[in-house]
């Protein structure tokens, strides 16, 4: 706690250069109070965000209230690029030990300062887009349990270069989802995913705006699963590499006390043609224009190898149904809230449970 509060009242002393501190952090309460250029005193209740990146800042923030009140500001080490964009969009007070801060405090008290050079970064953003790398190096991530991240690890999980790999870690460090931890080359080098959330919602964001090659089919059915399992899954297995996902991907994973309305299947886009058709013909199944009830998704072979088996059915990876079935309409967001409690949350919660023992 001394620490904290010793860091605290370094950071405001110098965000209000030349504004006297009437009294350090409070142990019990962490208020400061600063004596104004008219003889004023204000109060500042402090919210300590640890090493200031987005995680840190929301679980700090988790009580404040909306509108950012004036006599509240949020302190840490260094803030991250996304940590003080969640900030701003909350028209937020901050301050870190970098020099960086915006304080629009009571009584007129207005501090805004950023070092030049963060200044620019912010008017020219680095520009990241969706490569086909960092998708599937996202899902790898998202899709296990949190652990140390390395890019030979990460490079021979996805099938991508480790040169690809590492540079798609060093876009994610710039938008605060991962950090490097320990060192920063040779065989110890590892980072640690440290926004979760953040991540998953960008990634599935871009995975549901992906242009699919699609291919439909239909019988008439009241039962898709047992279609799935009986029929369809045999004639795959016997063709093609494949996964399923959406209704049929959360019923065999994640039951969510549903029907299933229908079936959407993702296929190596190496077997997208003839030997797709040789299995649906296989199954029982008619090629359709429109309004199939089963969807077939083509797809590289990189994302197949992120999926699990259940009742011997290869199912696609947990963010991965989450992302498919958020693209469904409302039930659909509920039956993907449902996996990400369910399956997603629950690998980094690790993460979670550190955040909450260094606040306290």
């Amino acid at each position: 706690m001394i620490a904290v509060e010793s860091r605290c009242g370094a950071i405001l002393a110098s965000a209000l250069d030349g504004v006297p501190l009437e009294r350090g952090v409070s142990a019990t309460a962490r208020m400061v109070a600063i004596r104004t250029s008219n003889d004023r005193e204000v109060a500042f209740d402090v919210k300590w965000a640890g090493e200031g990146w987005p995680q840190d800042v929301r679980h700090a923030a988790a009580d404040v209230a909306a509108p950012w009140p004036a006599d509240v500001v949020l302190l840490a080490r260094r803030l991250s690029p996304g940590a003080i964009e969640w900030l701003r969009a909350r028209g937020a007070n901050w301050a870190d030990e970098t020099g960086q801060a915006r304080i629009l405090g009571p009584d007129g008290l207005v501090v805004i300062r950023e070092p030049q050079q963060r200044i620019a970064e912010r008017q020219t953003p680095r520009p990241f887009t969706w490569s086909s790398s960092a998708i599937t190096t996202a899902e790898a991530i998202l899709a296990h349990e949190d652990r140390a991240l390395r890019a030979t690890e990460l490079a021979r999980l996805t099938g991508w270069s480790l040169a690809q790999t590492a540079n798609v870690l060093a876009a994610f460090d710039t938008q605060g989802w991962t950090a490097k931890r320990g060192a920063t080359r040779g065989p110890g080098a590892s980072r640690e995913l440290t926004d979760a959330s953040g991540l998953l919602a960008a990634w599935s964001t871009a995975v549901a705006n992906e242009r699919r090659t699609t291919r439909l089919a239909h019988r008439a059915s009241q039962d898709m699963l047992g279609l799935l399992l009986d029929d369809l899954a045999p004639a795959l297995n016997d063709t093609v590499a494949w996964a399923v996902s959406g209704w049929a991907g959360l019923e065999l994973v994640a039951p969510f006390a549903t029907t299933t309305p229908s079936l959407h299947i993702y296929v190596a886009n190496t077997d997208f043609a003839g030997a797709l058709s040789d299995a649906i013909e296989k199954a029982g199944l008619r090629e359709v224009e429109g309004a199939g009830r089963v969807t077939f998704w083509s797809t590289g072979p990189r994302m197949l190898r992120l999926t699990r088996r259940s009742r011997d059915i290869p199912i696609a990876s947990a963010p991965r149904l989450y992302a498919d079935l958020s693209m469904f309409g409302a039930r659909g967001q509920d039956a993907a809230d449902h996996v990400r409690e369910q399956l997603i949350d629950p690998l980094h919660r690790h993460d979670a449970r550190s955040k909450e023992d260094a606040h306290g």
